[in-house]
């Protein structure tokens, strides 16, 4: 296994992963597959990418056989009052790599980063109620619930998804 930060290279590989990730779990992703087809490459690459605007955002990624299995994205805000907070979002291992602590792994990564970010003090993701394997990880790496979210999704069946807003002091 291969593990390393997304690249403009990436970008269509990201695209087809986002779209499977958000198809089977649309309970915990915040976008349709239509609406993944739908992202400019522009958006991708200011997701995946360093830029002027947001130098710290990138998504981590774990490759086997050259085949993008996981993901783990950050993003740190860029206004002046919130730059103390980091958020995680796009955490995803394909059906072919569960089981092999890939989750964790990326997850600890992105959190050894983090805190060598200067005036970083805490990061934020967001979990559906209903994935209580993903707030177990979540819950032994330190993160603690501060909030819920009702009805954070409505999926287009009709069906409300609650959320649990989680965060880690660094």
């Amino acid at each position: 296994m291969v593990i390393r930060k997304l690249t403009k290279d990436d970008a269509a590989a990201f695209r087809e992963l986002r779209v499977e990730m958000c198809g089977a779990h649309p309970e915990a992703f915040g976008q349709t597959p239509e609406e993944v087809i739908a992202t400019t490459e522009e958006k991708y690459l200011e997701w995946m990418s360093p830029s002027d605007i947001f130098p710290e955002n990138f998504v981590l990624a774990a490759f086997e056989n050259d085949r993008l299995v996981a993901t783990v994205a950050f993003k740190r805000e860029d206004s002046v009052k919130e730059r103390h907070r980091g958020w995680i979002w796009s955490v995803y291992v394909r059906p072919e790599g569960r089981g092999k602590g890939i989750s964790r792994k990326l997850m600890q990564m992105v959190i050894d980063e983090s805190r060598k970010m200067e005036g970083l003090e805490m990061l934020t993701l967001t979990v559906a109620l209903t994935q209580t394997s993903a707030r177990t990880l979540y819950t032994a790496l330190g993160f603690f619930t501060n909030g819920l979210n009702l009805h954070g999704y409505k999926l287009p069946d009709g069906r409300y998804i609650d959320h649990e807003e989680m965060t880690l002091w660094l």
